[in-house]
């Protein structure tokens, strides 16, 4: 542990213009405001946050330290490892060649893909080129694939384990900017390209989308690179459990505004918990869980709360300081989770919202889900993303006032399931 804080100290009092870099995102620049790494537990902690996103590490190891640069081991939760670079950009030698590299050549991997599997259309398009306009990532590649007048949109998503959870954000974004650039076609769906180690949780995801807003085809791949169709009836068991409550005490609001800044989801989370009813005046004030059911990828960047309305229904409410192109479906993981147990009565049994608190009984229908966030921190790209869920997804976006960390007031509130219909949705 030592040895890392010490590696970490010792690169940025060297460094001239540091930054950090995951493979596959853009930099986020280093500043003493921003960055802060501690020990916690067997490891160190690191966190690093901008105007757009708050990423948080365990550091295990160091790989390498060279000259304006540090590699270092992280984890995210249980068996999924990965690397993140500091990096001195007036210092370091040419950077990112192998990931260019590694990009390509995935890239050529998803067009022989492509082709063996749509033989008679037309591969019209084909990237990795990153379109910031349009909120589509270098990370993975994307393509159109057309015959006649119809279409595919598809996206592959290579072997990292850090990334490959993102592809369907993306992967709709791109469907729904190429219906809208592209009117003359009648693009059905879209077409997936997933690591087979790595497909679960995409896989789960697609089965709450919605069928009558678009065609969904997986394809998982191994290490030989061989693929075969993903049959999304095989994904359907959750990891999820839900352990017996016991009474606490609630969490306390951070006690100066240091913390705020180090962790604006705890303080977002803290505000909401007191002040519920502002977010929703039909939810009951306690009991508010946070972090209920658990399932393994519980680091997630986003804090949750699980609340009840006077009717005895539950509400997931998924907080988020910054923007975030991936809440929706990070909502997504934890909501169809809370309905597995909701379907199935556990909770009262288990001492979730006990009758003797609520004065009723729990309903087992779907629960509501509220995307709670600052209301310019919203990112543009979520209403594309939500226009494809199912419509027994009754999903809200509430955004609060900028002044949140001193008043708690919702400025913005869009309705369950945006009602939009794409114009250029195929015809059934």
């Amino acid at each position: 542990m030592n040895q890392i804080l010490a590696a970490v100290e010792r690169f940025l009092s060297t460094s001239l213009d540091p930054v950090l870099c995951e493979p596959g995102e853009e930099w986020l620049a280093i500043t003493p405001e921003n960055f802060v790494v501690a020990p916690r537990g067997s490891c160190v902690q690191l966190q690093a946050f901008d105007d757009r996103r708050n990423l948080v590490r365990r550091v295990t190891a160091i790989e390498r330290e060279t000259r304006g640069k540090l590699v270092l081991k992280v984890s995210r939760f249980p068996k999924m490892e990965g690397t993140l670079e500091l990096i001195d950009r007036r210092r370091a030698v040419r950077d990112n060649v192998p990931l260019r590299s590694a990009r390509l050549g995935f890239r050529e991997q998803f067009h022989r893909f492509l082709r063996r599997h749509f033989p008679a259309h037309k591969v019209a398009q084909l990237t990795t080129e990153a379109d910031l306009e349009h909120s589509l990532s270098p990370a993975y590649p994307r393509a159109l694939v057309r015959q006649g007048s119809s279409a595919w949109a598809a996206i592959g998503a290579a072997p990292d384990a850090f990334h490959s959870d993102g592809v369907l954000s993306f992967g709709l974004i791109w469907l729904d900017y190429l219906r809208e650039r592209e009117p003359s076609l009648s693009i059905r769906g879209l077409v997936l390209y997933l690591p087979a180690s790595q497909a679960k949780t995409t896989c789960l995801r697609l089965l709450f989308l919605d069928p009558s807003a678009a065609e969904y085809r997986a394809f998982v791949f191994d290490d030989a690179g061989l693929e075969e169709p993903a049959d999304l009836r095989d994904f359907g068991n959750l990891d999820t459990h839900l352990e017996q409550n016991h009474p606490r005490r609630d969490r306390l609001d951070p006690p100066h505004l240091r913390n705020a800044l180090q962790n604006p989801e705890a303080w977002l989370e803290s505000k909401v918990r007191r002040r519920i009813r502002e977010i929703d005046a039909g939810l009951l004030s306690a009991p508010v869980y946070g972090q209920v059911p658990a399932f393994a990828a519980r680091d997630r960047g986003v804090m949750d709360l699980l609340a009840v309305d006077h009717c005895g229904r539950l509400s997931v409410l998924e907080l988020k300081a910054f923007e975030d192109v991936q809440l929706p479906l990070q909502a997504l993981d934890y909501w169809m989770r809370v309905k597995w147990h909701a379907e199935r009565g556990e909770f009262q049994p288990r001492g979730y919202f006990p009758s003797s608190e609520t004065g009723r009984e729990l309903l087992r229908e779907p629960p509501r889900l509220l995307l709670v966030s600052p209301a310019l921190q919203m990112h543009p790209s979520n209403e594309r993303v939500l226009r494809y869920f199912s419509p027994a997804i009754p999903v809200e976006r509430v955004g609060v006032g900028l002044q949140w960390r001193k008043e708690l007031k919702v400025v913005f509130r869009s309705g369950s399931n945006n009602p939009h219909v794409h114009p250029n949705l195929p015809a059934r």
